[in-house]
């Protein structure tokens, strides 16, 4: 397929231009200052800008001031890619090939013919749908059977084409010498603008490649196709079928109209007639009185009077959506590669050729009515005289067997129109007239079928396609055609089905065949003159039965038309990768020509919603509808896979399919349910989605390459879009809801307004228990909500009369609740003096209960007075019941939702008696809390840290909507310290109950490289209704104070990486986190109080205690560990000089559970954080810092030189001594000062290539200085307390043990000096010495164990003694059989355990033997090469061995010669 050369400029066509612009400085906004002039098609332009006819007016049609060489257009997208099945040899332009007359875009604007002089095309898929689909929008815009066709709904396809012209309606495209057009269609959602040039492609032989009419010079057909051939290209066939497109449909791109695709199945006739019924126009008979009156003569009239199609009648909802029904067939043969379809494609070809059609020539056709009668009308049987009918006798056959009655087969037939019914036999019957005559004769055609016919039946069969023929070219377009020629297309449909057709009378038969043969006389240029004559495009129809409509067709094609529907949505979605390339003018021209839509005049019954956005990855939205009756949905998706690329470069690269997915969707659950929509097309393909009566919501996923667009079209309202757009919908009660609550208020309301009718009182009564449908048992709590109503309604208690009147209303005289007052309430004074402070007497409960028994039978008398119509009583109940009721009249369905809702609240199952019940899963309330996010990188916040209270049972939701994508939300018990389950990073459904601390939800963050700079961290809390959880304070604040420490990891046997004291001065609460330098280690974060694990949190790389609640200790028991602590040195002491009490016990932990002492302490697990050998000298580095901090009199041995004598020491330590001690002391507490100081120093320097870690306390900004964290050095601080007790016990202790160690030293340095040159010699004494000792080792070996013991005193053995033997012999083996029983059974179980093992084993085995196969080819054949390489080189070792066997023979023979001589010397000697 050729392509023009690439431009350095891009195309007007792609940008809307505006006004004095050329159209290569529209292009230069697209193309950037990097990119290079020869880069692809796609990285130079961007998506087909929305339509304007403002840039359409404004356009410049000439040729702009530009070099010599330009002189006409040329479109900047390349040349139109043709299908693969046309052959392109040259490009022409219309100057080049009509030369005898200008040409024009439009000659004949009344009706055009495309198959006529397009044969050469329909060996194209694509052209024949083309042609098809134009001919079938021609016919559905075009003709109308019962009215007249309006100016409004007229279709023209040069419509479409702009040049040299205004946008408007009627324009007239005019013939444009520069070469210029622009071209309207719809794609991707709205109506494009797509530039073109007139370059046409022609093939070898000088055809035409393009759709023309039979005028050559008209133009319309090739612009409108080359147009329709680029939106084509956006769609891509499923790979296999060997089709040159997808699901592209020309009528939804010349329209805008949805394409909804079912497949035909054979199975699913019943429901494909019952479609077809409703939706597509009827046949029927004229019915026989209307044969009756009339005077008519003419029978011809009568006929085409008779055969007027009804349209369908509209439903009970109103009136039906107007749509069009096409169907198609694919071309099998491509696919017949594939066993399972040649049988599929035989039975399709044989139906196909029974109607005219071709397997070969695909296409679609236009379904114009549905037949379920005979074409003729049967012939009246002559009545019958009245004395017949007295005993009329009974008609009997005597034959030998039982006959079956035949089974009828109902009349079923639908009749399509396609241009393509017999044009072959068509185009040589019409050109064989001309010349004279029909001759009998074989078609060389693509329909090989009728070579298998006989003579006589070609015969009949020419004269049927040429009667057709005729009288489709003929008549209108109504098809209006006498009884005898349909009689012989059903002939022709169903040869079987002949009975009424051969029914009718001789001479009508006869009058027939004369008008047919004077219409074949006059029909002289039959298909190229008449079809031009014509007012209508040739388009012809035929029957077909429903039996074989399935065979014949694969897919039933329904177009839905958007303005038919009132209620709309649409929406866009772009990839970056799309959207970026859109240039600025282009993004505010595709802005503003969204909202020039939607502010379109809009109709009395339509309301759109248009939504034009850009996105990335996957899309997701929410669908809501609430209704009494079933809603219908169609859903458009339309998906943009590719853009820009070649045909070579679609086969190379695998292009997925856009997919929508709908599946019912509920916040209050994680469950998902299974889909109950699923689309996936390349092109744009819809679903009529049917929801039942009540309140659904669905959850719509949309995947795509590039794009997506969506347009929902309904009768029904619906509500589309995010969660922000759907949720407000959901706090609502659902209609049904409602209406179920009005059917029962007003039902009562008819039993007040009837309450003194003794006639209407009781049907009214039952309508109202058939209402509420409850029993009796459930009665009670119909009646507290009856009162609760009034009691709401009123705004106050109800007076004595009111409630006497409630309770004779409901029948029920317990005392209700909100009227009473409750025990707390009772004042004091209202109790008698004598009943404070005592209890009533068992005598005094039983009178009170019959006090109690005899006043409940005297109401509930009263109430049945009350009751009965006619009384005096009832009159006043009625009266006071019309006054409360008058207030409830004012505000019904508000008042009667609260009536339903205490009922399903305080009944148990009283849900479940109403359908409503499916609609409380959808139910759901929120409210939302926000707050700031810090402006910081590459960093780890805390986000949000609040306290709610729940105030009852209730099933909660949090969600997140944070700018930060690494965000997780906790939940934390804050009695039990418990985590809520969390599923991913989203917290789950669940049941909260309340409690004393409440529930803290804690939000972490990791931010990326940019800081987020004014957003905004949002959590929606979803619950089933109100009351929701209530905040601990007024309003949300996430104002943190953080506490950041960091160091190096030093590896140590416990594993700990940092271990560090906290101190409160109050109740305090803290997030506590801790963090690895490397991202794949195990840590376990815990808080010990005493040493007592208390809060613990184990992850990888990164852990969080997300609350925890630090507890101040007592004043006293504070003071008291200072003090310990101050004494720390002088316990020390006393231990050293055991001076200190023997039972005080000052060394051990205070057993006050009001003192607290707690630890924050990180360990690695696992032993997951190994360390480089190149770190080692840094380690050992830390190391050395960590023993020089533990070093409490380093300064002053470090002054000391060389040992001096004892005594001398001794003396000078000893005068010294109080003067170093108070010394070491002031230097202590400079050296912690001077550690505090290091370490934040560290913090600061940390190298970050260096293995460390960091640890984060993060407490509220107005509570940060009640909390104190710094490194645990308690044992530091006791080893210091040691030695400084040593040193004041014994002054000079630290001096004499340092010089006495160098003392120590230098001795063995001097032994191993004089020891270098023996050193040889000393091994073998070590390794005797070593042998020595492991002799010593084996004497001293213990084995009193293996030795019989014996008494103390001997025993005599006697019968006692023997039969207690015999018992603890017998308890042995008794304890002994058991064990083995248990051994025995355990080895079953085992043995069991082990066949099951290797039958899991053995199915391992059988799903790796594949693999295996695979990986032993692979080494059979390594081996096989390997051993070609040895065959190949062992001849050369041959060749070298045979000397070596030479002399081998040799020897072996003179060693045989000796052992033989040897042989007879022993016989000699025997």
């Amino acid at each position: 397929m050729s392509k023009a050369p690439k431009k350095k400029a891009s195309a007007s066509s792609l940008v809307a231009s505006s006004p004095g612009h050329s159209p290569k400085k529209e292009a230069s906004s697209l193309v950037g200052a990097s990119e290079s002039p020869v880069e692809s098609k796609k990285s130079l332009i961007s998506l087909w800008p929305e339509w304007n006819d403002t840039d359409v007016n404004a356009e410049k049609w000439d040729a702009p001031k530009a070099p010599k060489d330009s002189k006409l257009f040329d479109d900047p997208e390349g040349k139109v890619e043709l299908p693969s099945s046309l052959r392109i040899h040259t490009w022409k332009r219309p100057s080049d090939f009509i030369l005898k007359k200008i040409p024009v875009v439009v000659e004949n604007a009344d009706t055009f013919d495309l198959t006529s002089a397009n044969e050469h095309l329909f060996s194209s898929e694509l052209m024949r749908w083309i042609i098809s689909e134009c001919y079938i929008l021609w016919k559905v815009c075009n003709t109308r059977e019962d009215k007249a066709v309006s100016t409004e709904t007229v279709w023209r396809p040069w419509e479409h084409i702009y040049s040299m012209c205004k946008a408007g309606k009627d324009h007239m495209p005019l013939y444009n010498t520069y070469g210029k057009y622009v071209i309207k269609l719809y794609w991707l959602g709205s109506w494009r603008k797509i530039t073109v040039d007139d370059m046409l492609p022609f093939d070898k032989d000088d055809n035409l490649l393009l759709p023309a009419t039979t005028n050559q010079y008209e133009l319309w057909p090739m612009l409108l196709a080359k147009g329709i051939l680029k939106v084509a290209s956006t769609d891509t066939p499923v790979s296999g079928s060997g089709r040159e497109f997808g699901e592209f449909t020309v009528i939804h791109c010349l329209t805008g109209w949805i394409p909804e695709i079912i497949p035909l199945k054979s199975w699913c006739t019943g429901k494909i007639w019952e479609f077809l019924r409703v939706n597509v126009a009827q046949f029927q008979l004229e019915e026989e009185s209307s044969e009756e009156n009339t005077t008519t003569t003419d029978s011809n009239v009568n006929n085409v009077q008779s055969e007027s199609p009804k349209l369908p009648k509209s439903r009970a909802t109103g009136s039906v959506p107007q749509i069009v029904v096409c169907a198609s067939y694919q071309p099998l043969h491509l696919m017949e590669k594939r066993t399972s379809m040649l049988t599929r494609m035989a039975d399709s070809s044989e139906s196909l050729r029974q109607y005219g059609l071709s397997q070969l020539f695909s296409h679609p056709v236009l379904l114009t009515c549905t037949r379920d009668c005979p074409l003729v009308a049967p012939p009246k049987t002559p009545p019958l005289p009245q004395w017949k009918l007295i005993r009329p006798r009974k008609q009997t056959n005597i034959t030998d067997e039982p006959k079956e009655p035949p089974v009828q087969k109902p009349e079923q037939f639908i009749e399509v129109s396609s241009p393509f019914i017999n044009f072959k036999l068509m185009t040589m019957s019409a050109h064989e007239m001309e010349h004279g005559g029909l001759k009998k004769r074989m078609y060389n055609s693509n329909l090989t079928s009728f070579s298998e016919m006989d003579d006589t039946e070609d015969d009949h069969f020419q004269n049927d396609i040429i009667q057709n023929s005729v009288n489709t070219l003929e008549t209108n377009e109504n098809t209006q055609v006498p009884a005898e020629d349909k009689k012989k297309d059903n002939s022709i449909a169903n040869d079987t089905e002949g009975v009424e057709s051969t029914a009718a009378p001789d001479k009508e038969t006869d009058r027939k065949d004369n008008a047919r043969v004077q219409t074949g006389k006059e029909s002289s240029l039959f298909q190229s003159q008449d079809a031009l004559a014509s007012n209508k495009p040739l388009l012809l129809k035929t029957w077909v039965d429903l039996h074989n409509f399935t065979k014949c067709f694969q897919t039933l094609l329904i177009f839905h038309k958007p303005n038919m529907y009132p209620h709309q949505f649409k929406t866009s979605h772009f990839k970056n990768s799309i959207s970026s390339r859109l240039s600025a003018a282009a993004l505010s021209n595709t802005v503003a020509s969204t909202h020039s839509v939607a502010a379109l005049p809009k109709q009395s019954d339509l309301t759109g919603n248009i939504h034009t956005q850009s996105a990335d990855g996957k899309g997701s939205y929410f669908l809501f509808s609430d209704n009494l009756l079933s809603t219908e949905i169609v859903i458009g998706f339309t998906a943009l896979v590719h853009w820009g690329e070649s045909v070579e470069e679609r086969k190379e690269s695998s292009t997925r399919p856009g997919c929508l997915t709908a599946k019912p969707f509920s916040w209050k659950s994680i469950i998902s349910k299974l889909p109950v929509v699923q689309i996936q097309t390349t092109a744009c393909k819809a679903v009529l989605l049917s929801l039942p009566p009540g309140r659904h919501v669905l959850q719509v996923h949309t995947n795509a390459s590039l794009a997506v667009h969506l347009h929902l079209c309904s009768k029904s309202p619906f509500v589309f879009g995010d969660e922000e757009t759907v949720m407000p919908y959901l706090d609502k009660e659902s209609l049904r809801f409602c209406e179920q609550a009005v059917t029962i208020v007003r039902a009562l309301g008819c039993v007040i307004s009837c309450f003194s009718d003794p006639e209407e009182l009781p049907l009214t009564t039952k309508e109202l228990e058939k209402a509420h449908g409850m029993g009796i048992k459930q009665q009670r709590v119909f009646s507290e909500a009856v009162y609760h109503m009034f009691f709401s309604v009123l705004g106050r208690k109800l007076t004595s009369e009111e409630l006497f009147a409630v309770q004779t209303l409901t029948g029920d005289p317990s005392p209700h609740g909100s009227n009473e007052k409750p025990l707390e309430a009772r004042s004091a004074d209202e109790t008698p003096e004598g009943w404070t402070g005592r209890q009533a007497t068992d005598k005094e409960m039983q009178a009170a209960i019959v006090l109690q028994a005899g006043w409940k039978g005297y109401l509930v008398r009263e109430i049945l007075t009350a009751a009965r119509p006619g009384t005096k009583e009832n009159m006043s109940v009625a009266k006071t019941l019309q006054e409360i009721w008058a207030p409830v009249e004012s505000d019904v369905e508000k008042h009667a939702v609260s009536l339903l809702r205490h009922m399903v609240t305080n009944g148990e199952g009283i849900a479940e008696l109403y359908p409503c019940r499916e609609d409380e899963c959808t139910r759901i309330t929120f409210t939302d809390y926000s707050v700031p996010v810090p402006e910081t990188a590459n960093s780890w916040i805390l986000i949000f840290r609040e306290v709610f209270r729940v105030p009852k049972n209730m099933l909660l939701v949090p969600k997140m909507f944070s700018p930060i994508p690494v965000c997780i939300l906790h939940v934390i018990n804050n009695d039990t310290l418990e985590k809520i389950p969390r599923v991913f990073n989203n917290v789950e459904p669940y049941m909260y109950t309340p409690n004393k601390g409440g529930y803290t939800f804690v939000a972490e963050a990791h931010t990326g490289d940019v800081p987020v700079i004014g957003g905004k961290w949002r959590m929606r809390l979803i619950g089933s209704r109100e009351p929701l959880p209530l905040l601990a304070r007024e309003a949300p604040c996430n104002d943190f104070s953080v506490k950041e420490l960091k160091g190096y990891y030093i590896p140590n046997q416990k594993n700990i990486i940092c271990r560090h004291v906290v101190k409160v001065s109050s109740e305090h609460s803290a997030t506590v986190q801790c963090q690895t330098s490397k991202s794949d280690v195990y840590i376990k974060l815990s808080i010990l109080d005493h040493e007592k694990e208390v809060a613990s949190c184990q992850g990888k790389g990164h852990v969080i205690i997300p609350v925890y609640c630090f507890l101040a200790s007592n004043g006293s028991s504070v003071a008291q560990a200072e003090a310990r602590q101050d004494q720390g040195s002088l316990t020390a002491e006393e231990r050293v000089t055991g001076t200190g009490g023997g039972k005080e016990g000052n060394d051990q932990h205070p057993t006050d559970t009001l003192f607290h002492k707690y630890y924050i302490q990180a360990e690695v697990l696992q032993e997951s954080w190994p360390l480089d050998e190149a770190l080692s000298s840094f380690i050992q580095k830390l190391r050395d810092e960590e023993r020089n901090e533990m070093r409490v009199f380093g300064d002053i041995l470090d002054g000391t030189s060389m040992p001096v004598g004892t005594d001398q020491q001794n003396r000078e330590g000893q005068k010294s001594a109080p003067k170093s001690t108070h010394k070491a002391k002031e230097k202590e507490k400079d050296k912690d000062k001077l550690a505090l100081k290091s370490s934040s120093i560290m913090d600061l320097s940390l190298d970050v290539s260096k293995p460390h870690w960091t640890l984060r306390v993060v407490s509220d900004q107005s509570e940060a200085g009640n909390i104190e964290v710094k490194k645990d050095t308690e044992r530091l601080e006791e080893i210091r307390a040691m030695k400084l007790a040593w040193e004041s016990a014994e002054p000079g202790r630290a001096m004499k043990a340092h010089q006495s160690r160098l003392r120590y030293l230098k001795v063995l340095e001097e032994r191993a000096e004089s020891k270098e040159p023996a050193g040889t010699e000393t091994q073998p004494q070590s390794k005797q010495s070593g042998e020595f000792t492991m002799k010593a080792d084996k004497k001293d070996i213990d084995c009193t164990p293996f030795i019989r013991k014996s008494l103390p005193q001997p025993r005599l053995k006697n019968e006692e003694v023997e039969e207690e033997q015999r018992r603890e012999r017998s308890e042995k083996f008794q304890s002994f059989r058991l064990i083995w029983d248990n051994i025995l059974e355990q080895r079953k179980q085992e043995k069991t355990a082990r066949k099951e093992m290797m039958k899991r084993q053995m199915e391992t085995c059988i799903g790796f033997q594949d693999t295996m196969d695979a990986y032993r080819q692979k080494m059979l054949e390594a081996r096989e090469a390997f051993r070609s390489c040895i065959l190949k080189e062992q001849p050369r070792k041959k060749m070298e061995e045979k000397p070596m066997e030479t002399v081998e023979k040799v020897e072996t023979e003179s060693n045989t010669a000796v052992q033989q001589s040897g042989r007879k010397s022993e016989g000699k000697r025997k």
